[in-house]
């Protein structure tokens, strides 16, 4: 009973923070931008841009609700077997497929996740989300791999189509099979792709109100996956009247829909606006009727005069015009913070086995790094608050993530994954890395050390930094001058170097620095996600391998990540075991926790906390369930809402 009373008393709370806008028609939501889609085809895009208009229009088999908690959706229920390796879904009576003008055109069915399967896993189409789909589902990797491989891939001479195959589809083929030498290869590879048909691939339609899906090995976050584009459905009758027209961004006629909204007018550099769906099945929970966005090159520059003048009803805000805004009395309750969902974290990265040139002292720095109360002085050295400050002048400190894994991401019965086993000590109140004392203690024994092991002070680090990111030039500039004044330009040279927006990421992942701030976004719900760029095993774009670190033993945290993935039947040890594995990267410094990839400020008349909530997939990109305020809600109105709802959520968590 008292945690009934105690959810009330939080919803009620959430509902009396702000006043909601009086019910007139149509609720209009109004915003500006300048970032045009170039495709509507939300099966081959994974652009947040393109995915983010698609979460409106399409629906998908399960949704979030503005808690974190699954809801049915598209399906109404489904069942899991108990070997964790089949999921059958049951599609709800009454969902339909509209054209753009809201007249019926089908009734959703199992067919179209099939259809849209079939549609990803054929190579021709390039879908960027294939691989998502075929790391998941049974036989989808061999299936697809035989859509790569074409004539003129089958007529190469047995050498030359093996060295094809490993230079481009290694990953879709068991690596035993490439210890074949190359005449037994080829056959064996043809033969394998000769007997692949979709009735082998874990996605199949027993009849058009049921769906299954057969999974690889036991996935215990596969419902979270769900909620991305690559799990949308599509009609085929549709698509295969729309042919190569399929999603073309030239009007609202090339696609269909069955989400909460129609795409009402499609202007692209003029104007977007989203209508609610006439027909939708879960109406009564789409409270916004209307999304209009105007198209604007200069939105970022023109947006405030935009809202103070009345004519949208939100924008994003520098920090500059934000610290204006909060400090003047007319303007001050306009602005918030932006809402984290946990969706990006980012941290400072070592580079283990640099690519730079000579003159950045590549040898000397492998010898640094390696060395564990080198990283450490760093680690402890590193202001991470002043560093902050230049990404949010206000409110840095509230940023800050003391794991690799941000807050609010997953719970396990009301406890938040970072508070529990061995990640609870760093992420304690007033837990902090930076500590001067200790980084000087560390730099001595470092110092003995490395001079031991013939290297040479002071250690250059080179520092890469985007230049299409305004903030990120001057974070660098702040934790240059941090740490050599604390640690003593004797010991480390931090030099800083730009980086075009265009090829950045190439820069990181081919190892062009020694130091820099990296990020990673979610795929899925579970703290496994987190472990992908420090998956030495697996491999990975963070150049986290064995080969990489060659002068560090890996073994343990090789053997503590192993172990945590093998449990799927045991949420509550599953979670403790990432914990487990996570603390020890962060003990033995082997990166530096930071904070969300970006945090800021906004003005908006949405109410946030009403917005579907997940730190993956699209959900946060849906309007549906929120609400729109008669006002801007402020950082009070803000902090008292996010209390709410935290607590609201934990309620829900406890009483599951």
């Amino acid at each position: 009973m008292k945690k009934c009373i105690s959810l009330l008393l939080c919803l009620t709370l959430m509902a009396g923070v702000c006043a909601f806008a009086a019910a007139e028609e149509p609720v209009t939501y109004r915003t500006l931008y300048s970032g045009e889609v170039t495709t509507l085809n939300y099966l081959v895009t994974s652009s947040t841009n393109e995915f983010g208009l698609a979460a409106n229009l399409i629906d998908t088999l399960v949704e979030y609700d503005n808690y974190g908690q699954i809801q049915p959706s598209l399906a109404d229920k489904w069942n899991v077997s108990d070997d964790g390796l089949t999921y059958t879904f049951h599609i709800r009576d009454g969902a339909t497929w509209v054209k753009a003008d809201g007249t019926f055109y089908a009734n959703v069915t199992a067919d179209d996740f099939v259809a849209a399967a079939q549609y990803i896993l054929d190579a021709k189409h390039a879908s960027s989300t294939a691989d998502i789909l075929y790391g998941a589902i049974q036989n989808a990797e061999t299936y697809y791999l035989k859509s790569c491989i074409g004539e003129e891939e089958q007529a190469l001479d047995a050498a030359a189509f093996k060295d094809k195959l490993s230079e481009d589809y290694d990953d879709l083929l068991d690596a035993a099979a490439f210890d074949l030498d190359a005449e037994a290869f080829k056959p064996y590879v043809l033969d394998l792709l000769a007997n692949v048909s979709w009735d082998d691939v874990g996605i199949q339609a027993p009849d058009s109100s049921t769906l299954v899906y057969t999974l690889k090995k036991p996935i215990p976050y596969f419902l979270s996956m769900l909620t991305y584009v690559c799990f949308m459905p599509v009609n085929a009758q549709f698509l295969a009247e729309a042919g190569d027209g399929f999603g073309l961004a030239t009007g609202n006629d090339t696609i269909l829909y069955n989400g909460a909204y129609v795409l009402d007018t499609f202007l692209p550099q003029e104007k977007t606006i989203l209508a609610k769906n006439p027909t939708y099945w879960d109406a009564d929970k789409v409270y916004i009727e209307k999304i209009e966005e105007t198209y604007n090159k200069e939105a970022a520059n023109v947006a405030p005069q935009y809202f103070l003048d009345g004519n949208i009803d939100g924008f994003g805000i520098d920090n500059a015009m934000a610290a204006e805004w909060l400090a003047d009395p007319e303007k001050a309750d306009f602005v918030r913070p932006v809402r984290q969902y946990g969706q990006y974290s980012a941290w400072y990265s070592f580079d283990y086995n640099p690519a730079f040139e000579e003159e950045y002292e590549p040898e000397n720095w492998k010898i640094a790094v390696a060395n564990e109360n080198f990283r450490q002085s760093i680690f402890h050295g590193l202001d991470r608050v002043k560093a902050t400050l230049n990404v949010d002048p206000i409110n840095a400190e509230e940023l800050l993530y003391n794991t690799i894994t941000p807050t609010d991401f997953a719970t396990y019965k009301g406890t938040d994954y970072v508070n529990m086993g061995e990640l609870a000590a760093f992420s304690a109140v007033g837990a902090d890395t930076f500590n001067e004392e200790l980084a000087l203690e560390y730099k001595a024994k470092a110092v003995e050390e490395l001079t031991a092991a013939g290297a040479t002070f002071p250690i250059k680090m080179k520092m890469m930094y985007n230049v299409a990111l305004s903030w990120w030039a001057d974070e660098c500039q702040t934790v240059e001058q941090q740490l050599e004044g604390l640690l003593g330009t004797d010991y480390i040279d931090i030099i800083i170097v730009s980086g075009a927006n265009s090829g950045f990421l190439g820069n990181r992942r081919q190892g062009n620095y020694a130091f820099m701030k990296v990020n990673w976004g979610a795929d899925y719900a579970d703290p496994e996600t987190y472990t992908d760029p420090f998956d030495v095993a697996g491999g990975n774009s963070y150049r986290f391998t064995d080969t990489a670190i060659e002068n560090v033993d890996l073994t343990e945290y090789k053997e503590l990540l192993a172990a945590a993935k093998a449990i799927t039947g045991d949420t509550e040890a599953r979670y403790l075991a990432f914990a487990k594995a996570e603390a020890y990267l962060i003990e033995h410094a082997y990166m530096i926790p930071m904070s969300p990839w970006s945090g800021g400020y906004t003005v908006s008349k949405l109410d946030t906390f009403t917005s579907q909530y997940a730190p993956f997939g699209i959900s946060q990109e849906r309007y549906k369930g929120q609400k729109m305020l008669d006002h801007p809600m402020s950082t009070d109105e803000y902090y008292d809402a996010y209390d709410a709802w935290q607590e609201a959520r934990e309620a829900l968590a406890t009483a599951e």
